[in-house]
C-alpha cells in the first residue's frame, strides 16, 4: 500500500513532462515559421500563393507538386532565389499541329488559346479560314489546327469573269461562296475536291439537254440490175423510187447555248421507202463511125421528131453555147450529170453535133419532152 506522503512526492512529475513537451512543439513551430515562405505561384495566368520551405523557384514548384518541361516558360528561372511574396510564372508549352494551306508542320506553344497562337506565329490576318474558333482554349495534350489563308482566284460562268479573293479549301467551297448555283448536267474545269490555290481558274460550263420529236423524210436506195439490150452507159428506170417517212425523238446537248451534239434516241417509220431499180446496159456500143448511120435503129421513134427545133430554142443552134451560169452546155443544154448519165463522156460542147444529138434522143427515150420544160414542146412542130 503506497502512502498518501509517496503520492505527494510523485505529483510534481507530471507537470514537469507537459511543459517538456510543450516547450519542444513551442520550439519547433518558431524554427518552421523562421523558415518557411509564401510565394505568388501564376500558372497560365492563373495566380495562387503557395507556402514553400527552401528558397527557389524549383522549390515554389515543388511546394506546388509542379514541374518545369523543356518548352515550358519559366520566369525566373527554376534555380533563381525568391524571397517571400516573390511572384512565379509558369506558362505550360502545347503541342499544335498547324496545317496551313494543305501543308503540315507541329508546334510548341505556350499560348492558351487559338487566337494568341496564331498571332505567335504570325498568322494575323482577319480572312483567315480556321478549323476552330479563335476563342478555343488549347488543352495541354495539344490541339491540330487548320488553317487557309486567302487567296485570289478567277471564277468565269454565264459568259462572266468573277474576281474573288477566298479562303474557302476547296473549289466547292469557293463556289458556294461565290453564288455560283450548279446542277449535276454542268460541268467544272477542276474538280470540286481540288484544293484552292492563288491564281486558280475556275470554268463552269452551263451544260444541258433537249429532246424533240420531229417527222422526217426517209431515202430511198437505188437497186442496178444489168441489161443486155441497153447500150454501156446507158440506164433505164424499172421502178421509181419514193421516200418515205419517220418519226425520230433526238436529244440535244447545248453547252454554255451552243449545240454541242445531237443524239437520235429512238426512230419509228411511218411509210417505207420504196427502192429505185435501173437497168444498167452492158450491150458492147457501135463503133464511133457507125452510129449515126445506124442511129436510127438505136433511137427508135426519137428520130421522127423536130430536133433542128429543139436546138434553135435550147442553144440558138450554136454546139458549144454554154449558158451565164456555166450549168448547161451544147445544143440541147445538157448538164454533165446527165450528159454522163446517157453515155457521154468528156464536155458536151467538146462533143460533135451528131454525137450531141443522138445522146438528146437516148435521153428523150428514157425520160421524155420534160427534160427541156420550156423548149421539149418544139420537138413535135
Amino acid at each position: 500500500m503506497i502512502s498518501r506522503s509517496t503520492l505527494s512526492a510523485r505529483r510534481p512529475l507530471v507537470p514537469v513532462a507537459v511543459g517538456v513537451t510543450l516547450t519542444a512543439l513551442l520550439a519547433s513551430g518558431v524554427a518552421w515559421s523562421a523558415t518557411g515562405s509564401t510565394a505568388v505561384l501564376s500558372v497560365d495566368g492563373q495566380s495562387r500563393e503557395v507556402d514553400f520551405r527552401g528558397d527557389t523557384v524549383a522549390d515554389v514548384l515543388a511546394a506546388a507538386g509542379l514541374s518545369a518541361g523543356e518548352h515550358d516558360l519559366l520566369v525566373p528561372s527554376s534555380g533563381a532565389e525568391v524571397e517571400d511574396g516573390e511572384t512565379v510564372s509558369l506558362r505550360r508549352a502545347r503541342e499544335l499541329e498547324l496545317v496551313v494551306d494543305g501543308k503540315t508542320k507541329k508546334v510548341w506553344t505556350t499560348a492558351t488559346s487559338v487566337e494568341e497562337a496564331l498571332s505567335a506565329q504570325g498568322l494575323r490576318g482577319t480572312g483567315l479560314a480556321l478549323s476552330a474558333s479563335r476563342s478555343r482554349s488549347i488543352p495541354l495534350d495539344g490541339l491540330s489546327l487548320a488553317v487557309t489563308t486567302p487567296k485570289k482566284i478567277s471564277i468565269i460562268a454565264d459568259n462572266a469573269v468573277l474576281a474573288r479573293t477566298t479562303a474557302k479549301p476547296t473549289v466547292r467551297d469557293a463556289l458556294v461562296e461565290a453564288g455560283i448555283v450548279l446542277d449535276r448536267d454542268d460541268r467544272l474545269s477542276h474538280a470540286r475536291t481540288v484544293p484552292v490555290t492563288n491564281g486558280l481558274v475556275v470554268r463552269v460550263t452551263r451544260v444541258r439537254t433537249e429532246r424533240v420529236t420531229e417527222q422526217v423524210a426517209v431515202p430511198f436506195g437505188t437497186e442496178r440490175r444489168e441489161d443486155a439490150e441497153l447500150l454501156r452507159g446507158e440506164t433505164r428506170t424499172l421502178t421509181a423510187g419514193k421516200t418515205g417517212s419517220a418519226r425520230r425523238t433526238v436529244e440535244t446537248t447545248y453547252a454554255d447555248a451552243k449545240v454541242e451534239k445531237r443524239t437520235v434516241v429512238s426512230t419509228q417509220t411511218l411509210t417505207v421507202p420504196v427502192t429505185r431499180v435501173l437497168a444498167i446496159g452492158t450491150k458492147a456500143r457501135p463503133a464511133a463511125g457507125a452510129r449515126t448511120s445506124s442511129s436510127s435503129q438505136s433511137t427508135g421513134s426519137a428520130d421522127g421528131l423536130n430536133w433542128a427545133a429543139l436546138a434553135q430554142c435550147e442553144s440558138g443552134g450554136n454546139p458549144r453555147a454554154v449558158n451565164p451560169s456555166g450549168t448547161y452546155r451544147g445544143l440541147y443544154q445538157f448538164s454533165i450529170q446527165t450528159w454522163r448519165g446517157i453515155g457521154g463522156s468528156g464536155d458536151p460542147i467538146d462533143a460533135s453535133s451528131g454525137e450531141q444529138t443522138y445522146r438528146a434522143k437516148l435521153l428523150y427515150q428514157r425520160s421524155g419532152a420534160g427534160q427541156w420544160p420550156e423548149c421539149g414542146r418544139r420537138l413535135f412542130s
